[in-house]
Order: structure tokens, then C-alpha cells, then sequence
């Protein structure tokens, strides 16, 4: 297992909502390696601030404002850091948003605000790296996805879909891209100490806090060992053994294991548990 800065000795990566939670630990992690941090996010402010804090750990931080459901603005912070670095060696598309609701209630807002930036923005990134890591023979992408994508639970849908499209896109660039020594991984956490569904709640209000999905979401973030810090450190891990699939909680990896066993059963014994409001569906 090679480390980080023996694989990529110019140490330059590019973060996605990097501004709270875990793109920011991840930041500040690899500071504290002396990694150049490229700090993306939508606001400029809070970019600068956390570039500024990259710089304050021993890491360079480059803090520029990204959407990235916008592929020209892409191609803009491509071009500043191929200017400022001569381009990155690790990509991590994580800018991420959440929701929590029954499918039947779901507008055609909550889908395509979800899609555009769960998914496209992970596509975007995608797209317009690839090709430069491709010319370099030399690469990693990190897209962070969730357990919701491995598992589809109910009032989940638009954000489940979102994840799952991640975790396929991921499966094909490992394939593709391992022909010009380009590693890639997918990053599959359930709930760990974050602001993820504060967010949500602010966006749906009382739904959220209600919703079958949500309190699953909570109860993972009330009582596991998780943080920010500890999946980021978790993640780095990961990238070093060239894995592409990546589930920090264990139990999640057996929950995984057992619908990849014997699916049909799987969903019909969740089926059974969400109609009777018993086990992780209890209120």
C-alpha cells in the first residue's frame, strides 16, 4: 500500500464542498500532510475562510467558488488550477444535498434540485478531469456517495437515486480508467456527525424531521462512533488500498452483504418491517 504523497509527490487535490462537514476535515487532513487544497463551494466567503485555515494547518489552500451544476464554471476552475499548479492529482466530488419524503410527495423541484447537484455535479467533475488525468497516466477520483445508494430505503427516493447513479458511474470509471493507472473509489457512509440533515430540515422543514428515512438518518448520527474527521481519515485510507468501494460503518457492510445475497428477501422482510413500523422503521 502506497501512501498519498508517494504515489502523487505534488500533492494537489481539488475538494468540492469543502466548506463544512467532511469535505472540510478532508481538507484540513491533508494540510496537515502538506497537500495543496483547491477549496470549492458556493460561497466565496466561506471558501476563503477555509482556504485561509488549509494554509494555517501546513497545507496551500486555493479557495475558489464552484456550482457544480454548472459545467462552464468546471472549465473555469480548471483553468486557474492548471495555471496555479499545472493541474491536480486527486479529485473528490463531494458537494452533496439531502432530502428525506415519500416518493408520492416529491416535486418536480425536489427532484431535479437533488439530481442536478447530487449527480451532474459528480458528472461534471467527472468529465472534466478524466481527460487531463488520462494524458498524465496518472490520477485518483474520490466520489462520496452514501449507503442510501447501496440500499434504496423508503422516503429516500430522489437522494437514493441521486447516490446510486454516483456508485455506477464510479463502478465504470474504476474499469475504464484503470488503463491509464487512475485509481477511483466510492465513498458509502450511513449517518455520522454532521450538519447533512440540518440542511435537509431547513430545506423541508417539519418533512424532514418526520420522515421515516430522516429518523434512520439521525439515529446512525446519534449513536455511532463517526465524524467528519474519522470517515475523512477513513477515506484517505481507502484511496492509499485503491478500493472502490468504501463503507466506514461495518454493520452497513453486512446490511449491504445480505441484499446482495439474497435481494428478494431482503426487500420483502424491509417491505414488512416499514408496513408494520417495527425495527429501524419504528417510531
Amino acid at each position: 500500500m502506497k501512501s498519498l504523497e508517494s504515489r502523487f509527490p505534488k500533492k494537489r487535490v481539488l475538494i468540492t464542498g469543502a466548506t463544512s462537514g467532511f469535505g472540510e476535515a478532508l481538507a484540513f487532513a491533508l494540510a496537515e500532510r502538506g497537500w495543496k487544497v483547491a477549496v470549492t463551494g458556493r460561497k466565496l466567503d466561506a471558501v476563503k475562510h477555509t482556504a485561509n485555515e488549509v494554509t494555517r494547518r501546513g497545507g496551500k489552500g486555493l479557495g475558489l467558488q464552484l456550482e457544480v451544476r454548472e459545467k462552464a464554471q468546471w472549465e473555469v476552475v480548471r483553468q486557474k488550477l492548471h495555471k496555479a499548479w499545472g493541474g491536480i492529482d486527486i479529485l473528490v466530488n463531494n458537494a452533496g444535498v439531502a432530502d428525506v419524503n415519500r416518493m408520492v410527495d416529491l416535486s418536480d423541484n425536489d427532484w431535479e434540485s437533488l439530481l442536478s447537484t447530487n449527480l451532474d455535479g459528480v458528472i461534471n467533475g467527472c468529465r472534466t478531469y478524466a481527460p487531463d488525468m488520462v494524458k498524465q497516466k496518472s490520477g485518483y477520483i474520490l466520489n462520496i456517495a452514501s449507503a442510501a445508494g447501496l440500499l434504496s430505503m423508503p422516503e429516500m427516493a430522489n437522494y437514493s437515486v441521486s447516490k446510486a447513479g454516483v456508485i455506477a458511474l464510479s463502478e465504470t470509471l474504476y474499469t475504464e480508467l484503470s488503463t491509464a493507472n487512475i485509481g477511483v473509489t466510492v465513498l458509502c457512509p450511513s449517518g455520522f456527525k454532521s450538519s447533512l440533515l440540518d440542511k435537509a430540515a431547513q430545506n423541508r422543514g417539519n418533512t424532514a424531521e418526520l420522515s421515516v428515512g430522516a429518523r434512520i438518518v439521525q439515529k446512525d448520527m446519534d449513536k455511532g462512533k463517526h465524524t467528519s474527521e474519522t470517515v475523512a481519515a477513513f477515506a484517505i485510507k481507502e484511496i492509499e488500498k485503491g478500493n472502490l468501494y468504501s463503507i466506514p460503518q461495518a454493520e452497513y457492510k453486512l446490511i449491504w452483504a445480505a441484499k446482495r445475497l439474497a435481494p428478494n428477501t431482503f426487500y420483502k422482510a424491509v417491505g414488512w418491517l416499514y408496513r408494520n413500523r417495527l425495527g429501524p422503521f419504528a417510531n
